[in-house]
């Protein structure tokens, strides 16, 4: 499989904490302990609690916690709608449940990456390059918070 995924660790405003490279071939369960053990290295183990994807939920979570002693919370879809459901109604009586705000900091960390073009198209063959562009990118757009 091409190409390559960006493992990150953001803290609540949605900065960079750690950065790991990966390929895209590898699940998301693997990097995760290499990208949390980044974190806390950097943080000086101030992180106390990490929230994450239902993707990370059991043994993933499990083993954080042991290694790092930090308190794992999976922070799940609240949506109770499937809107692929042929018998479903389109307006239903039930209101969708809001979703976690937790839920989206990483994701939106990924869209104010994506902004930059070098980001995009993946000229780099080491993932140590790719992480320092993405370091790069992070603080220039701190720096543009500043003006």
């Amino acid at each position: 499989m091409q190409g390559r995924k960006r493992h990150l660790v953001v803290d609540t405003l949605g900065l960079l904490l750690a950065v790991v490279i990966t390929s895209a071939a590898v699940p998301d369960r693997a990097a995760a302990t290499q990208a949390v053990a980044q974190a806390c290295k950097r943080t000086g183990g101030s992180v106390k609690t990490l929230w994450a994807d239902s993707a990370y939920a059991g043994q993933c979570a499990q083993q954080i916690e042991q290694t790092h002693q930090l308190k794992v919370q999976i922070v799940r879809n609240t949506g109770r709608h499937r809107w692929d459901d042929a018998q479903q109604s389109l307006w239903s009586e039930e209101q969708p449940a809001a979703m976690p705000k937790k839920r989206w900091v990483v994701e939106r960390t990924h869209a104010w990456l994506e902004r930059n073009r070098r980001l995009v198209m993946h000229h780099e063959r080491k993932p140590f390059y790719a992480a320092a562009w993405v370091w790069l990118a992070q603080a220039r757009m701190l720096l543009g918070r500043l003006k």
